[in-house]
């Protein structure tokens, strides 16, 4: 079934230009530009506007493009109940993940997956969640593993995993003079006040963040202003940081690594995201890709290390 013509005009219509739409392709752009001409010329309409280097769609150039789309999600769903009826194990799927936290996830579920489809090529695309959303929207990528700030603002269909606390990781020399207050009776951790973090120096996610925006709501919930020294995205850097008694930091408790140099804590109020696996629209799962799913819901339920 070759509807190439169609997958070009998605490609410009996602890049809004035409050499890079060529590029992505691996066609020239002369290729390219021909066939939009023909196209346009046969359908009596023109599907883009051209201004210097963008090109944007025009109203009937959007009613082309989702009819388009939905005809190549139609192509991969036939594909995939065709793979299924044979029970193949074969082909290809995109996953968007968080380029830390996301990817230490998907680190934990790869071993079994390929136990069981070795031949089949999982495609990670790593963003911060704004941007996965975006990839999600454009239909660029199947699913995405999303960390959101609210579990009532699902962005597409998906599957809540579960609400994962984000923890504090308090250097052990740094913990001596701050108020440790009631330990968890189930993990044994202990209670740390916001109010009580005013003087420690913190090392915070880029903004942008889901981490971010939940680091900065708990600070200002409580009136207090964080003394930031450090700004990154590297859960494992963070807490190298810790360990040298730089400041400390939020993770998720599914990034937390035992140590004798780091005080783990509650914060108080809690910090929590709700982790979800969010799927393009028209998108259907086969056989390998709900294996998948289930792996993740079983690693978030079960597998998330102690501390």
């Amino acid at each position: 079934m070759d509807l190439h013509g169609l997958e070009y005009i998605v490609e410009i219509a996602n890049v809004h230009n035409l050499s890079r739409a060529a590029e992505n392709l691996f066609i020239t752009q002369s290729t390219l530009s021909q066939h939009l001409s023909k196209l346009e010329a046969e359908l009596g309409v023109s599907l883009f506007e051209r201004k210097r280097n963008e090109m944007s769609l025009t109203p009937a150039g959007k009613m082309y493009v989702e009819a388009c789309r939905h005809i190549l999600d139609e192509k991969k769903d036939l594909y995939n109940r065709l793979s299924d009826l044979e029970n193949a194990k074969t082909g290809s799927f995109s996953v968007g993940i968080t380029p830390q936290w996301g990817a230490v996830a998907l680190s934990h579920i790869m071993g079994k997956f390929r136990a069981l489809y070795p031949t089949v090529k999982v495609k990670a695309e790593e963003e911060i969640a704004t941007p996965l959303v975006h990839l999600l929207q454009q239909g660029e990528i199947d699913m995405a593993i999303l960390p959101l700030a609210n579990d009532s603002k699902l962005p597409f269909k998906g599957i809540l995993l579960r609400a994962e606390e984000l923890i504090l990781a308090i250097p052990a020399a740094h913990a001596k003079t701050i108020p440790l207050r009631n330990r968890d009776a189930k993990d044994g951790l202990p209670q740390v006040l916001i109010e009580d973090l005013s003087e420690e120096p913190m090392i915070f996610s880029r903004n942008q963040t889901t981490i971010r925006k939940l680091q900065d709501q708990c600070f200002s919930s409580r009136h207090v202003v964080p003394r930031i020294i450090m700004e990154i995205n590297s859960h494992p850097a963070s807490l190298v940081m810790v360990e040298e008694e730089l400041g400390s930091t939020f993770l998720p408790v599914s990034c937390a690594v035992p140590s004798d140099r780091i005080v783990y804590a509650h914060a108080v109020p809690i910090v929590q995201w709700y982790v979800t696996v969010a799927f393009r629209k028209g998108f259907v799962m086969n056989q390998c890709e709900q294996y998948f799913v289930s792996l993740l819901q079983d690693y978030f339920t079960h597998n998330i290390p102690a501390v």
